[in-house]
């Protein structure tokens, strides 16, 4: 099976962490939200990754932009398919700025490693702020864990690449004229700028409007009780993957922010 993959921009966001003089935090800015909708040669649609909510992007000073034609609702019904019957969405990890809008796949499954949920355990000080479980904890029901690389359908493959966060993956498509590798954020990471912030600025942040990026022990609590109920008997060792470990694994590789996307239709 063979798909047709169109990269959707939802939108910029910037974030941008200013504090002082002795703040030395990198401007991240305007940068550019895809995800991307697979559509096979009978018109059905797999959907890759959901987007970030304006309304929830950390760092005090941070922003986002969306005009109405990047509203996800609309962009999927523009390509001829109806939000309500996509059955699939595949997650490359639950960072805010990707998993905002799975709300909008009411009917559909939501396939992840299974070192994404465990990884939500074991997080840096101050980590917990890239999620919001907001965003996906009224659809664990819907998610399917996987336990590294895996078919979902003929023609679409996952593959637990790590590195970004601990159940990361990419996905691998067979497109119209060529093999596509998804990466997602994959293989970048963030460990460097958790240490760029010193503590009394995160505590400032957290007790003012910060203070709804961080979690209460009993949402960790909801997720551990869940996950020890769904989570694979036994997981394996697996290795993260290196940008020359991912060179190989498709014709054509896409970054789920690249500015070279931009015009588009289809690749």
């Amino acid at each position: 099976m063979r798909y047709r993959v169109y990269p959707l921009l939802t939108g910029h966001f910037t974030v941008a962490f200013n504090g002082k003089g002795d703040l030395k935090f990198p401007r991240v800015k305007d940068i550019p939200s895809y995800i991307f909708l697979l559509v096979d040669e009978n018109g059905e649609a797999v959907v890759v990754d959901t987007g970030f909510d304006l309304n929830h992007i950390p760092a005090p000073d941070s922003h986002g932009e969306r005009e109405p034609e990047q509203e996800i609702p609309y962009l999927i019904k523009q390509t001829g398919i109806d939000p309500l019957n996509v059955k699939k969405i595949i997650q490359t990890h639950l960072h805010w700025d990707h998993a905002a809008g799975i709300k909008h796949f009411p009917n559909a499954e939501i396939y992840l490693q299974a070192g994404e949920i465990e990884g939500l355990f074991n997080l840096r000080e101050y980590e917990e702020t890239s999620f919001c479980p907001a965003h996906w904890i009224d659809r664990l029901e819907n998610f399917i864990l996987l336990d590294g690389d895996h078919k979902i359908l003929p023609g679409i493959e996952v593959i637990r690449t790590g590195g970004h966060t601990q159940g990361h993956q990419a996905v691998k498509i067979e497109g119209e004229n060529q093999s596509i590798l998804l990466l997602g954020d994959s293989p970048f990471t963030y460990e460097w700028l958790w240490t760029l912030v010193p503590d009394a600025y995160w505590d400032e942040y957290r007790s003012g409007k910060g203070g709804k990026f961080f979690w209460t022990a009993e949402l960790l609590s909801v997720i551990d009780k869940w996950y020890k109920k769904m989570k694979p008997g036994s997981t394996r060792l697996l290795k993260d993957y290196t940008i020359d470990d991912l060179q190989s694994l498709g014709d054509m590789k896409v970054f789920s922010h690249d500015p070279g996307l931009k015009g588009k239709e289809y690749l």
